[in-house]
């Protein structure tokens, strides 16, 4: 179904007119912790269900996905105030009935349930974590349909929300901390997620030792970052001008990078690395597999990025009808929003399993080596290391 987006996105189509919310539509929720008293509660008397690694991962996992939100406070390096974000979370529930998310308080999601009960994990001791981030002017949902995926197949997911550059508060020009805001983001959800207080369900239950990122748009830059690319200080200190300030902690920050050796795979989806701020050696310093994932209809340099970053292990996927926002909201008009699942959803589970689960099953390989085609919309290109 083609959404309609309320605001003058950065990352989409285009502007067109505003949808109000549904009638009964309730605001995002505070970013605060769930109570004790909260019926987010870890449910006793259901069992996990069978091995996730016997289920497809072309299609969806045996749980049904809920989501909750958090905040973290923390000081970023290079400054010296605190710095508070929201965390959305999404995770496994066998629920089946209540209230679903209104993500910023226009999108819907009437496939997760919000607050649901945690599912017990079905990995072992501690579920799988996936880290999302979001692109410019967006938010920390704008590809649930990716994060609900992972946990209908019993993984958490957490987004952080990048504060200054969000849909509500981008400022234009772009600040130039952002650069590096963003990927202290993501380290500090993660350390949030790995050190929640006693009597939270997902508190030490959540693997965060090794993780995979997700991004889409501008949060390709997050990727690079905190998969270590590393900074071209020259290239970057042409981006400080009257209108951007920045410090000399700014460009401190950079030169020391964004790598958490935690994010062991990245997913950059519509957006490629930004030699304005890498260089064109930048990249060399990147150790991880990365999944990068395009469309034929949002030309975000994927291709020019394939041929210049070796020797990165890096497969590239280029969706025919791909529209910016089919990594995101969908409403693309070449290509259903059902692909999302069929091919989006698909491939990044099976490289998450491949590369943080070390899964090598038959259908897990044979995405991943395109000898089990997904779609004929897939065009692929794999180059090892």
């Amino acid at each position: 179904m083609r959404r309609t987006l309320p605001f003058c996105l950065a990352l989409a189509l285009g502007c067109t007119e505003a949808a109000p919310p549904a009638p009964d539509a309730a605001p995002d929720a505070p970013a605060a912790d769930v109570a004790a008293e909260s019926p987010f509660v870890l449910p006793a008397d259901v069992p996990a269900i069978g091995d996730p690694r016997a289920w497809d991962a072309r299609q969806r996992g045996p749980f049904h996905a809920g989501h909750r939100i958090l905040s973290t406070t923390y000081t970023p390096r290079g400054a010296t105030a605190p710095r508070t974000i929201a965390l959305h979370v999404w995770y496994p529930t066998h629920a089946i009935d209540g209230p679903h998310p209104v993500y910023q308080r226009a999108f819907r999601d009437m496939e997760t349930l919000s607050d649901a009960p945690l599912a017990p994990t079905a990995h072992g001791a501690s579920y799988p974590v996936q880290v999302y981030s979001h692109g410019d002017r967006g938010f920390p949902a704008t590809s649930f349909f990716l994060m609900r995926y992972f946990a209908t197949h019993g993984w958490v997911s957490i987004a952080p929300e990048h504060v200054g550059n969000t849909i509500a508060d981008t400022p234009m020009p772009r600040r130039f901390d952002i650069y590096h805001l963003r990927a202290q983001d993501v380290r500090a959800a993660l350390d949030r997620l790995a050190d929640l207080p006693p009597g939270d369900p997902l508190a030490g239950r959540c693997d965060t030792r090794r993780v995979v990122l997700s991004a889409h748009s501008f949060g390709a830059h997050t990727v690079w970052s905190v998969a270590g690319a590393t900074y071209d200080l020259p290239l970057a200190r042409m981006r400080c001008t009257p209108a951007v300030s920045c410090t000399d902690a700014d460009l401190a920050v950079l030169q020391m990078g964004g790598r958490d050796e935690r994010v062991v795979a990245a997913i950059p989806m519509a957006g490629s690395i930004d030699r304005s701020l890498f260089g064109p050696e930048g990249h060399r310093g990147v150790r991880i597999p990365i999944l990068s994932i395009s469309g034929t209809a949002d030309p975000v340099g994927a291709d020019a990025q394939f041929m210049s970053t070796a020797p990165v292990d890096l497969t590239w996927i280029d969706v025919r009808g791909g529209c910016h926002q089919y990594f995101a909201l969908g409403g693309c008009p070449d290509i259903p929003d059902s692909f999302q699942d069929t091919i989006l959803g698909a491939w990044s589970l099976a490289f998450a399993r491949r590369h943080m689960l070390n899964d090598d099953g038959a259908t897990v390989r044979g995405i991943l080596d395109h000898t089990i085609p997904l779609s004929d919309r897939v065009a692929y290109q794999r180059r090892s290391p």
